[in-house]
């Protein structure tokens, strides 16, 4: 089965009809400016933040409510999830911060024939 990223059990990718349109990934330098009074900013080195990494797309109908709510059911587990990309890398343990889902369309049984979705995770690197 082709995917996109494996979270833990959860699958990204058209096999299960919730593919990702957009991966964005921010890294930081850990640096830092300490103001200084009447000269140019010192430059600290504070340590690198945690990666962040924000997967968002679209899904359509009662297929999209389903995966949203497990991933939700994910959340609810409160532990990181190991993440591996569709070539076989591993990107590590990370844990889901956020699942965000706009819906349209919605049909009288209260199904959404289109959702916008995101879902916001964040490297985990306790030991």
């Amino acid at each position: 089965m082709r995917q996109q990223m494996a979270l833990g059990g959860f699958i990204f990718g058209l096999s299960r009809g919730f593919a990702y349109e957009r991966l964005e990934r921010s890294s930081s330098g850990g640096w830092v400016d300490l103001d200084i009074v009447a000269s140019k900013p010192k430059t600290h080195q504070t340590g690198q933040d945690l990666e962040t990494l924000r997967l968002s797309g679209k899904a359509a109908r009662a297929l999209g409510m389903e995966r949203l709510d497990e991933l939700r059911a994910m959340i609810d587990s409160r532990r990181p999830f190991p993440l591996v990309d569709g070539v076989g890398r591993n990107w590590g343990r990370w844990r889901i911060d956020k699942v965000n889902e706009q819906q349209s369309n919605v049909i009288d049984d209260g199904t959404a024939m289109l959702i916008d979705w995101s879902v916001e995770l964040k490297e985990f690197v306790n030991a």
